[in-house]
C-alpha cells in the first residue's frame, strides 16, 4: 500500500516543483527588469563604472527577491511565525555571494563579448541557475 501511495505523491511533487519553477520565473522576470533598469539608469545615466552600477542593481534587486520569492514563487501555506527569520540569514548569504560573484560574471563576459548588454544578460542567465537551485533549499 505504501509503494501506492509513493506513486501517487510522485507526479504531484513533480507538479510541485514545475509550478514553483513556473513562479520562481515570473517573479524573476519581474526582479530581472527592476535590476536592468537600475543598472542602466546607473551605468548609462550616471556613469557610474559597470561593476558597480552591477552591485547596487544586485542589491536592489536582493531586497526586493527576498519579498517576492517567499511570498510568491516559494511560499508554502502553515509557514510558522518564526519562518522569516530563519530564513533571512540563508538568503542574505546567499544575496552576498550572489552580489559578490556577478560583478566578476559580468567582467568576464565583457572581456569575452565586449558588448555592455549581451554581458549583462548573460551574467542574469548564470545568476538566475545559481539562485533558483539555492533558494528551493531556502524557503522550503
Amino acid at each position: 500500500m505504501s509503494e501506492g501511495v509513493g506513486a501517487r505523491l510522485t507526479p504531484l511533487l513533480r507538479a510541485v516543483r514545475r509550478a514553483s519553477a513556473a513562479r520562481y520565473a515570473i517573479t524573476g522576470v519581474a526582479l530581472l527588469v527592476l535590476d536592468i533598469c537600475v543598472f542602466f539608469v546607473l551605468a548609462r545615466l550616471f556613469m557610474v563604472p559597470p561593476a558597480a552600477a552591477q552591485l547596487v542593481a544586485r542589491s536592489v534587486g536582493a531586497a526586493a527577491g527576498f519579498f517576492g520569492h517567499k511570498n510568491f514563487s516559494f511560499k508554502k501555506s502553515g509557514d510558522t511565525p518564526g519562518a522569516p527569520l530563519r530564513q533571512v540569514v540563508p538568503y542574505l548569504l546567499l544575496t552576498l555571494t550572489t552580489i559578490g560573484v556577478s560583478p566578476v560574471v559580468l567582467i568576464g563576459l565583457l572581456a569575452l563579448l565586449d558588448n555592455l548588454v549581451a554581458a549583462k544578460l548573460g551574467t542574469e542567465v548564470v545568476m538566475v541557475a545559481l539562485n533558483y537551485f539555492c533558494l528551493r533549499r531556502v524557503f522550503r
